[in-house]
């Protein structure tokens, strides 16, 4: 009987010790888990700063979330790999739009577009403030929204978890909007001129010999015709 008495201090300090284990690896655990975990990338921007505009294209396109060259791929680890989708849009917005609120605008575009659709990648975005321009570059602004804000960085992991982590912007805008008055937009008609200028029917054609045929068609002088094409090309840089 004394000896019982003596060992029962004993294992229940053990036990004690063994409990005050556990709770300080599940602590440690805990932790552990806690410092892996990275924040979700925020789409940030002022939603009393949006402009109107619409959305004149709207492309969804997909491909193999690639790290190595395509060379480097086996037929069945190409067959493997995920594929990522890009959203490419072209928009117009107003002409007297700010630098700022062109900014705020693709951002709560990227925004809306994610928020409907987690699954989307990389979203590319042209914006312009006439629609006939849409395809020949961008004449006000650019948006990219992607890893690390470069083309081509979706991962396999990225593209099967949609992890976003290090998603980021890049945002190019032309130094020209927010500076724009009516007074410097082309008319209809010196736009109707233009792009008779530049139609594909006169490519092959020297300035001599296309030139005359368009004065004659606007009944204008060459020097109205040069004065014209600068204007709204400038207008459109």
């Amino acid at each position: 009987m004394k000896r019982i008495l003596w060992i029962l201090p004993i294992l229940i300090l053990l036990s004690c010790n063994e409990t005050k284990k556990n709770k300080t690896e599940s602590k440690t655990e805990l932790k552990l888990e806690t410092s892996n975990s990275e924040p979700e990338f925020k789409i940030e921007f002022d939603s009393t700063k949006i402009s109107s505009f619409t959305i004149e294209e709207s492309e969804f396109s997909s491909a193999k979330a690639l790290t190595r060259k395509l060379s480097d791929y086996s037929t069945q680890e190409l067959k493997d790999l995920p594929n990522f989708i890009r959203l490419t849009m072209s928009i117009v917005i107003p002409f007297d739009i700010s630098k700022e609120n062109l900014e705020n605008t693709l951002k709560s575009i990227v925004y809306e577009q994610t928020e409907k659709n987690k699954d989307i990648d990389e979203i590319v975005i042209f914006a312009y403030d006439d629609k006939n321009d849409i395809g020949n570059g961008y004449t006000f602004g650019k948006l990219l929204w992607s890893p690390n804000a470069k083309t081509g960085n979706v991962t396999p992991e990225i593209a099967k978890s949609n992890i976003r982590t290090n998603y980021n912007f890049e945002i190019i805008i032309k130094d020209k909007v927010g500076k724009i008055t009516k007074s410097d937009l082309p008319t209809k008609r010196e736009l109707e001129i233009y792009n008779e200028i530049m139609s594909e029917k006169y490519w092959d054609m020297q300035e001599e010999q296309s030139e005359p045929i368009i004065m004659k068609k606007f009944n204008i002088s060459r020097k109205e015709l040069k004065e014209i094409w600068l204007k709204v090309a400038a207008h459109k840089l």
